[in-house]
């Protein structure tokens, strides 16, 4: 194994509420397959899975032959000298490398724990979220949320409360954007707000999970809050430009961006056709390169880099522009392949 003598193996025991956790399937594939996909891309030699005595031939069934060719399948637990993934836990590839490397617990690169009222049902979600989470803003604003999030987990701030720093910070950019002087001082002012707000509103998710504060509520707050400092910031755009020009067009525009956004959101909530994806397995299917750029120019992440960068150039009006037809012509287009699945 790199960068380590000890052997790397899989505890197939755990069971949850429908009976083995290694069998449940996230994201199109049992928890167990994962699992031996991830094993031996962070290990050099075969990976041995440790199951129940009746669980021990079934169990084979979870990976492929061609997989299977390089799985040891054993009985009763584990040996303690090895490093331990287990089937009620779901682990980051690039942080189990690194703990290997230096010899740590796998404990230290969970990302999600199958064990845990509820956790089942939402762990496609978060494995999707963090596959796509960020595209950006990990590269800087990630570090200082995490570290800001560990300064707060043992005080009595709360997630919810930095959710609300950040909806203040955005809505006093926002602020300056409709009443303030276009100036370089204002400019700069706007940019740091909308920078500060992105490492706060990284922050809380942080802090709900090392404080262990995660929360229905929380989530709906924080979905609330974003969508509240979107059309605030959008309208501060529109009315600044009105100001600058007397052009009533930008009012109209910010209408048309409310209108086009708010049917994006139901949109997007429709449900989807049953069986859409592919035939055999029920899996969605990969979307084209071009649907995925198309997906991505929509992106939290990506619109709050570019409010950032425009902010800076004295030019927000150009956002507000571009996403009044982007969300409108994505509104769309979800309609018409909607449509079409429909028949």
């Amino acid at each position: 194994m790199s960068g380590s003598s000890r052997t790397l193996v899989i505890d197939a025991r755990p069971r949850g509420p429908r009976g083995p956790l290694a069998g449940e399937r996230v994201l199109g594939k049992p928890v167990l397959a994962h699992l031996v996909d991830l094993a031996r891309e962070c290990g050099d030699g075969p990976v041995a899975v440790h199951a129940r005595v009746d669980e021990h031939g079934p169990f084979r069934d979870l990976v492929s032959d061609a997989v299977a060719k390089a799985v040891v399948f054993a009985t009763g637990p584990p040996p303690e000298h090895a490093a331990i993934l287990r089937t009620d836990r779901l682990y980051d590839a690039g942080r189990l490398r690194k703990a290997l490397r230096a010899g740590r617990d796998p404990e230290v690169a969970v990302v999600w724990r199958l064990d845990r009222p509820s956790a089942l049902a939402s762990a496609d979600e978060e494995l999707v979220r963090r596959r796509t989470y960020q595209p950006l803003g990990r590269f800087w604003a990630l570090a200082p949320a995490k570290a800001l999030a560990r300064l707060l987990q043992p005080t009595i701030v709360r997630p919810n409360a930095v959710t609300l720093a950040a909806a203040v910070t955005m809505l006093a950019a926002a602020g300056v954007v409709a009443f303030a002087a276009a100036n370089g001082i204002g400019r700069a002012v706007v940019a740091t707000a909308l920078a500060l707000g992105l490492v706060l509103d990284t922050a809380d998710g942080h802090l709900a999970r090392l404080q262990g504060t995660a929360s229905e509520f929380g989530r709906w707050l924080d979905a609330l809050l974003d969508e509240l400092v979107d059309m605030a910031l959008h309208a501060a755009i529109a009315w600044a430009a009105f100001r600058a020009t007397g052009n009533p067009a930008w009012l109209m525009l910010a209408s048309v961006y409310a209108m086009g956004k708010y049917l994006f959101v139901v949109a997007q909530q429709a449900p989807e056709t049953p069986g859409v994806g592919n035939a055999t397995t029920g899996i969605p299917t990969r979307p084209s390169l071009a649907t995925s750029a198309v997906r991505l120019i929509g992106h939290a992440d990506i619109r709050w880099h570019v409010w950032i960068l425009l902010a800076a150039m004295g030019r927000l009006d150009a956002a507000l522009i571009a996403y009044a037809a982007y969300f409108p012509a994505r509104t769309l287009a979800l309609a018409v392949r909607k449509a079409v699945r429909h028949g």
